[in-house]
């Protein structure tokens, strides 16, 4: 069965119509990660990225332009180095190995690091800014907690992708693979998540922590812009697929829409938890309704869209179903 990386930076197709499928309660104390060299280093917050007041990180009152600046930092460059990278892999004629897609997930990591830098520079400035700032913490409860949720979050998307492919193939969109195929391609695939969570970590510290702190407003409002965001950093790979014939447009149009739902449900996990480990791992597994089909090179654009349609709307349910019940306004 073939089983491509879901969601963001995702691995190169093997062939021309296989799709890169890659998926707050308290943030009223988070800190700027802008502080000045005289002042002391503020914590990032106390809860985290587990708040869903909506209330703005220190820096959205006390600098606003400085804010203004480091969203900008945070949700442009990591498009521009990506699209350098692509652009690089097109001029030099050679498709981009997975390795490079691993890496590129990094790319937002990094430009949050530079954002960060000044206050990263103090004594304590990994456990006192970075931790916070990327969500590296448990979250909420125990660990216990944080482990069930992290599977919560896996199974959602295994079955929203298993559930997409039978309902798919009922009408007619698709054929889905034997279903013995698919039980036991799921099954060895399942130890391979906590190793490409390593992977999509240096997405989701970036749109589902640091991004958000950033943001405030309601949890619909600034998870639905990083949706957004998150959809246009993928522009630059899935073009470069297409243009190198490695990716139907049809494909990698209905590819890049099925990442806003995505997205959602991997912000309502964080946002859950107050932690990225769980959105790290759910966004790791390599599953989508899509590639589960029998024959991806043989579905038109129709059929491709009703696919996209259906996952979207049961990744949809997940994530209202997981987001915080209680939003106050922003800050």
């Amino acid at each position: 069965m073939s089983v491509p990386t879901v969601g963001s930076m995702t691995a190169a197709p093997a062939s021309p119509a296989r799709p890169p499928a890659d998926s707050s309660d308290s943030s009223a104390h988070s800190h700027t990660p802008h502080t000045p060299e005289d002042a002391p280093v503020v914590p990032v917050g106390t809860a985290g990225i587990a708040g869903t007041t909506g209330t703005a990180p220190a820096d959205a009152t006390s600098d606003p332009a400085a804010t203004s600046r480091s969203i900008l930092l945070l949700a442009g460059a990591p498009l521009l180095l990506l699209t350098a990278v692509c652009g690089a892999f097109l001029v030099a004629g050679v498709s981009v190995p997975t390795w490079a897609v691993a890496a590129g997930r990094w790319l937002p990591a990094l430009v949050s690091l530079v954002v960060l830098w000044p206050a990263l520079r103090r004594p304590r400035g990994v456990r006192d800014v970075l931790v916070p700032a990327w969500g590296l913490g448990r979250g909420r409860g125990s660990r216990s907690r944080a482990a069930l949720l992290s599977l919560a979050g896996i199974a959602v998307v295994l079955v929203v992708a298993v559930m997409t492919a039978a309902l798919s193939d009922t009408v007619g969109a698709m054929t889905v693979q034997p279903w013995g195929d698919v039980a036991l391609g799921l099954t060895l695939m399942l130890p391979l998540i906590p190793v490409l969570a390593l992977s999509t970590l240096g997405e989701e510290v970036v749109w589902r922590s640091h991004l958000p702190q950033l943001l405030g407003g309601t949890f619909w409002r600034r998870s639905f812009l990083i949706a957004l965001v998150w959809a246009v950093f993928h522009v630059p790979l899935h073009l470069t697929y297409v243009l190198q014939g490695d990716l139907s447009l049809a494909h990698a149009a209905a590819t890049t829409a099925g990442l806003i739902p995505l997205s959602l449900f991997l912000s309502a996990l964080t946002a859950r938890q107050g932690s990225v480990w769980p959105a790290a791992l759910a966004h790791a597994v390599p599953v989508t309704g899509l590639t589960l089909a029998q024959n991806a090179a043989a579905i038109d654009p129709a059929a491709l869209w009703t696919i996209t349609l259906l996952g979207g709307v049961l990744m949809l349910s997940a994530a209202m179903a997981l987001a915080p019940s209680e939003d106050a306004h922003a800050g």
